[in-house]
């Protein structure tokens, strides 16, 4: 049997890590006609030797068996839908990748390509993007790797997912800030499915609006930042105009004093 016989497209999560493409992930799995995986063993291994009929029993199983946990992640439950299991009629699948997935999503020129005629539907790309400070602070206290290893470390994502949407045709690529999925989940939900090709559903809009945070999480005051750091934060986001909404949010964090 196949998995998901209406099929009309595939769409991959990519971004760094933090930067709220799990809740991305749960949140476009919570549509009524969209089940979207987080992290498959598949994707992991960029679906080396697995047919397309393969690949969609990993994303069907996966996403079941998160819905059963609750979707887990980092202490929180993302599970916003029905599982897969009492859905019908879907037709969108997916994935939120592993995050350093996305360097070699780039670097590999025919994984799209080959995903795509193994699947016999479109693949589409949806960057989650949150501010590069509150980003880099998360990765640090989560890691204990030093900030200046972690500006490095996103900057570099940055520059993959920079090198995939020039490589894709327009319709193919879209980026999501997680403050706009925050403060305006109504229009950013319209945007995304719009994008993927999914009609807009009152139900999942009203249980994302429940599952939401009212603000994004401001971690970046939380740790202490060098004159380097953040000198070297802005620069690179002066690289991306996707970043450039950021510029100012330094104002407010906890420098280092110089010695």
């Amino acid at each position: 049997m196949e998995p998901f016989p209406g099929l009309a497209g595939f769409v991959l999560i990519v971004g760094n890590a933090r930067s709220g493409s799990t809740l991305m992930g749960a949140v476009l799995d919570g549509h009524p006609r969209m089940v979207i995986a987080n992290e498959t063993s598949a994707s992991a291994t960029f679906w080396r030797g697995l047919d397309g009929r393969d690949i969609l029993r990993e994303v069907w199983d996966n996403a079941e068996r998160n819905a059963g946990l609750g979707r887990p992640s980092e202490g929180y439950s993302y599970q916003i839908g029905p599982a897969p299991s009492r859905k019908r009629e879907v037709v969108v699948a997916g994935d939120k990748i592993f995050n350093p997935a996305t360097l070699l999503l780039h670097g590999d020129h025919g994984l799209i390509p080959s995903l795509e005629e193994r699947l016999a539907v479109p693949v589409r790309l949806i960057y989650a993007v949150r501010n590069p400070f509150d980003t880099i602070a998360t990765m640090h206290r989560r890691s204990g790797a030093p900030l200046a290893d972690r500006i490095r470390w996103y900057f570099i994502h940055c520059d993959a997912a920079e090198a995939l949407r020039a490589r894709l045709p327009s319709d193919r690529f879209l980026e999501s800030h997680h403050d706009d999925l925050l403060a305006t989940p109504d229009e950013e939900l319209a945007r995304l499915c719009g994008f993927l090709g999914v009609e807009l559903d009152d139900e999942h809009r009203r249980a994302v609006r429940n599952a939401l945070f009212a603000s994004p999480r401001r971690t970046r005051s939380q740790v202490a930042w060098t004159d380097a750091d953040v000198d070297a934060v802005r620069a690179g986001i002066d690289r991306f105009a996707c970043l450039t909404r950021y510029a100012g949010a330094s104002a407010d964090l906890a420098r280092v004093a110089a010695s």
